[in-house]
């Protein structure tokens, strides 16, 4: 049996973040922690321990580039992966799925089966190691 895959979503929206948590829930392979405020993040993320983040690009205390910079300087974080969920319009196509600064993204407004392959596929290239497994 596998424990499910943690993700911490970041963003200043909670009505974003609410609908990500549910929909990423109702695949039942994920545990999800929220944070909408840019000065508990780094906190959340510590204690939290993701598989993965999720992060709004642009934070109106901080960009996402900066928090990123910061995760990458916490040693139980640094190479965790991160993915940007932006409204940039990113190669002229809303909806995209790319990279931005060496950073996975995906550029609002976007069908939340993309984010979710998106998360998927990143995550099973960890999986070449076993996952925390329940004897």
């Amino acid at each position: 049996m596998y424990f499910p895959r943690r993700l911490l979503i970041i963003d200043e929206e909670p009505q974003l973040t609410a609908l990500l948590r549910d929909a990423f829930a109702a695949t039942g392979r994920y545990l999800i922690k929220e944070e909408s405020r840019r000065a508990r993040a780094l906190h959340a993320a510590r204690h939290f321990q993701p598989d993965l983040f999720l992060v709004g690009a642009i934070l109106p205390e901080l960009d996402g580039r900066e928090l990123a910079e910061q995760l990458r300087h916490e040693p139980a974080l640094r190479d965790v992966p991160i993915v940007f969920v932006t409204s940039l319009d990113a190669h002229g196509a809303i909806g995209s799925v790319g990279y931005l600064g060496g950073y996975s993204f995906v550029a609002k407004s976007f069908q939340l089966s993309d984010l979710i392959t998106c998360v998927d596929e990143i995550l099973a290239d960890d999986d070449a190691e076993p996952v925390r497994k329940v004897a």
